[in-house]
């Protein structure tokens, strides 16, 4: 799951960011189908993955994002630093596509790359606003990790109390995901993206119904 993780959840705009990224456009141009779009934090595929829900929250390129800025009155020389791992070239690619979308809503934003080791230790001082991040969900769509205090993906201010609770309800329920996905989203400090996928590569004839990737030897 590709998502953008928000230290400072006291700047109001946070839950709009959700509204400002085109996901459905980050998928053709950088995966050529080779990933889905996503709303909230789950799969797609997942049957935790509410549609109804999940539109509440989709790309608006109307005024939603332009409107937050201007009720969180940020000084204007307010600078937001988003923060992305350079050593992943298409997640770089990714990241300076979706500060172009903040900048296009009113916000100045600054891309901060750096590499693996640095990345890590800006992340654990806490020098960004935005993380732009990449992780591997178990197939039961687990977020603990997310909002746990000792979670392993709980960077900067992500760790929450209620959200690890409904994440520990979600998991013994799966009737509560609704309410999770939906708080989460509500919370603001994680703004879900993608779900990518990988090819599979085999000789013709080997399997059926695959649409190979264009550097496969086998697309034309």
């Amino acid at each position: 799951m590709t998502t953008i993780n928000v230290k400072n959840e006291k700047l109001t705009y946070v839950t709009a960011l959700t509204y400002a990224i085109d996901r459905d456009m980050l998928v053709e141009e950088y995966y050529r189908g080779f990933a889905r779009s996503a709303t909230l934090p789950a799969s797609p595929l997942s049957p935790y993955y509410n549609e109804t829900l999940a539109s509440r929250y989709g790309y608006d390129a109307g005024a939603a994002l332009t409107q937050a800025v201007s009720g969180a009155q940020l000084p204007a020389d307010t600078v937001v630093k988003l923060l992305v791992n350079s050593d992943d070239s298409l997640r770089t690619r990714i990241a300076r596509t979706v500060a172009t979308a903040l900048r296009s809503c009113g916000l100045t934003v600054e891309l901060v790359t750096q590499k693996t080791a640095d990345c890590q230790y800006y992340l654990s001082m806490g020098w960004y606003d935005l993380y732009l991040g990449q992780t591997r969900l178990s197939p039961n769509m687990d977020l603990s990790a997310f909002f746990s205090s000792s979670g392993a993906l709980s960077y900067g201010s992500l760790d929450s109390v209620s959200l690890y609770t409904l994440c520990s309800e979600a998991l013994a329920n799966h009737g509560n995901f609704y309410t999770l996905h939906q708080n989460v989203m509500e919370d603001g400090r994680l703004c879900p993206i993608l779900f990518s996928s990988y090819a599979v590569y085999a000789t013709r004839g080997l399997l059926t119904g695959l649409t190979p990737s264009r550097d496969n030897g086998f697309y034309y």
